[in-house]
């Protein structure tokens, strides 16, 4: 095989449509990371890739990799189409919002495969969970702040270390996790996102997500909790995140 064509795992992240029979595929690889293909005559009807490549899929590609323009798709082959992501309208959002996020997301070499591995499970697990599944796609995003080298923590507040959850006044984007009413007061209110009492013992349970379904989630405390991640997000990495996804929610 040549040195540049190369063989991989990669989930589909973004479909354009290009020319008349081609494709715009935005892959993220278990080996690369991101990789941008151009699949030639996928559009095409009578081509054997036709209506194969599904957004969110997950594939095993053969490419003609190049460093600095649009890689050439030789092969595909269909691993998982996470159709179950499709059967319900807020996990569907939830799984385009993962890939947008990523689409957002720039990943050391070393780290392509753990990312890889994180998105898989996280389409993987979304559907086998009955209700609340925001509360998944959370953790899954706590887990892409910690892998990016900034956890939110969430067992004492930051600064000066107390363990009482009923003083946690709010999120602090500087200390990465709860931050009481006391030291809140001292600092600049641009510092942190301050949160209500429900917003508070949802984000105290996204360390363990036993009994999913007992939880009583409200719109409000969808719309804080993404916020407070969109924002954490966008603060460490110096850019406005996105995630447009979630506004059907």
């Amino acid at each position: 095989m040549s040195q540049r064509i190369k063989k991989c795992e990669a989930i589909v992240l973004k479909v354009t449509e290009y020319s008349n029979t081609s494709q715009i595929i935005q892959f993220f690889s278990k080996e690369f990371g991101h990789i941008g293909v151009i699949a030639k005559g996928t559009r095409n009807p009578k081509n054997k890739y036709y209506g194969l490549i599904q957004l969110l899929g997950n594939y095993e590609i053969v490419i003609y990799k190049k460093d600095t323009t649009l890689s050439l798709l030789k092969e595909i082959s269909l691993i998982d189409d996470h159709n179950l992501l499709t059967s319900d309208l807020n996990m569907t959002a939830l799984a385009h919002a993962a890939a947008e996020l990523y689409l957002q997301l720039m990943f050391g070499e070393d780290d392509h495969e753990k990312f890889y591995v994180l998105l898989t499970k996280f389409y993987e697990y979304l559907p086998g969970v009955k209700n609340n599944h925001i509360m998944v796609f959370w953790r899954f995003l706590l887990r892409v702040a910690s892998f990016l080298g900034f956890s939110l923590k969430f067992a004492q507040c930051q600064v000066c270390g107390t363990q009482n959850s009923e003083l946690f006044h709010g999120i602090s984007f500087v200390h990465n996790g709860f931050i009481c009413s006391n030291c809140a007061g001292k600092r600049a209110a641009t510092e942190h996102f301050q949160i209500n009492e429900s917003t508070r013992k949802l984000l105290l349970t996204l360390k363990n997500l036993h009994n999913l379904e007992s939880f009583e989630i409200t719109e409000q405390d969808i719309k804080t909790i993404n916020t407070i991640f969109r924002t954490y997000l966008s603060h460490h990495l110096h850019k406005k995140i996105h995630l447009r996804s979630l506004e059907v929610l």
